[in-house]
């Protein structure tokens, strides 16, 4: 099969030739943020399964009056290596405010302040008038071209709970799942809408794309109850995944975590493919067991964890790659990292070494099922 052939199998529920191997957020003509990734992605790109994110603009608060709403601006920090990006969205009952730390060498960024403190502030939030960008199909077909035979294009979608956890931070959401449970159920309500619109809008323009978001890890335990996940998540993402499904589409869903108490649940929503299933400690299931829970009900995408790089040996990486690959054979199974392979600016030898033993190792042992 042509990479794009394997993958394709595997979201339409059919089994592959073999075990697809990708390397979590490669793609042709990156730049690079260090050069001593350069062999891991012409590695990849040369053998891999590769999957290109694509999609047309999109703003879940705002829409195309975002610019006019809100305002940024960075100020400095202690360190060069740091800014705070300041964003103020002005509302007729005051201003709504947000402080994120970025780094300015590629470090992954910190949350400083977040722009809704109180419950009010959702209701300052969902009265803004709300604008969809008007949409445009040609960032889905780049990448449809740009890929080609080596793999498939995805178009990206935001997520209803995850666009107002975002807003808020983990610890008042949990506390206002609580204490106001019906006003956020209604903002997702909002929020959901107009997601499905922006499918729509995809189909109308001809696209029957695999539709792909990430959001659902902060609505799981130990944080969430199976309870909110269902009430937050699958009531509110359950349309969603039918519209696609009816109109010809397929689901890529990304959840880190402990998947056991909601596995099945991504199952009946009618996920196609889920990511990244952690190995433990991070999870709390193998590859193989997460597969005799689902069986050939739901594809699944990982379970490398991009730690057991960072700090493995190069035999270490080996047995992991030989286990999940072994674990994942017969079935519909993309061998995946659990996170982004250039993440880091400053890649030790040892990481670099690991990634290159993965993407090689992952390929043969594929091929040899």
């Amino acid at each position: 099969m042509t990479r794009r052939e394997r993958l394709t199998r595997i979201f339409e529920g059919k089994l592959p030739d073999r075990p697809a191997v990708k390397l979590w957020a490669v793609r042709p003509n990156q730049p690079m943020l260090h050069p001593a990734y350069e062999p891991v992605y012409r590695a990849a790109v040369a053998t891999t399964d590769l999957v290109l994110s694509g999609g047309s603009a999109f703003n879940l608060y705002w829409g195309r009056v975002s610019a006019k709403v809100c305002t940024h601006r960075e100020t400095p920090t202690h360190s060069e290596e740091w800014v705070d990006v300041i964003q103020e969205a002005h509302t007729p009952e005051g201003v709504l405010r947000s402080v994120h730390r970025k780094s300015t060498v590629g470090k992954p960024g910190y949350q400083q302040e977040y722009m809704l403190k109180e419950p009010k502030d959702i209701k300052r939030l969902l009265a803004f008038p709300y604008e969809p960008y008007l949409f445009r199909a040609d960032r889905h077909w780049d990448s449809e071209r740009t890929v080609g035979d080596r793999g498939i294009a995805m178009f990206g979608l935001d997520h209803a709970m995850y666009g107002l956890q975002r807003l808020i931070g983990s610890e008042n959401f949990a506390l206002w799942s609580l204490e106001c449970r019906d006003l956020l159920a209604e903002a997702m309500a909002v929020f959901a809408e107009r997601i499905r619109a922006h499918a729509i809008r995809a189909f109308d323009a001809g696209l029957r794309p695999i539709f792909g978001w990430v959001g659902p890890e902060l609505c799981i335990p130990p944080l969430m109850s199976p309870a909110d996940f269902d009430t937050f998540v699958f009531d509110v993402d359950r349309p969603l995944v039918d519209l696609i499904h009816e109109r010809g589409g397929r689901v890529w869903l990304h959840c880190h975590g402990k998947m056991g108490p909601v596995l099945e649940r991504f199952v009946d929503m009618g996920v196609d493919v889920l990511n990244p299933i952690e190995p433990p400690p991070m999870g709390d299931m193998t590859l193989a067991e997460a597969f005799e829970r689902v069986g050939d009900r739901m594809g699944l995408e990982g379970n490398i964890e991009t730690h057991d790089l960072m700090i493995g040996t190069g035999e270490q990486v080996r047995d992991l790659v030989r286990e999940a690959v072994a674990a994942g054979s017969g079935k519909r199974h993309i061998l995946c990292t659990c996170s982004g392979y250039m993440e880091w600016p400053y890649p030790e030898d040892r990481f670099i070494e690991n990634l290159l033993v993965y993407i090689e190792e992952g390929v043969r042992f594929a091929e040899e099922k």
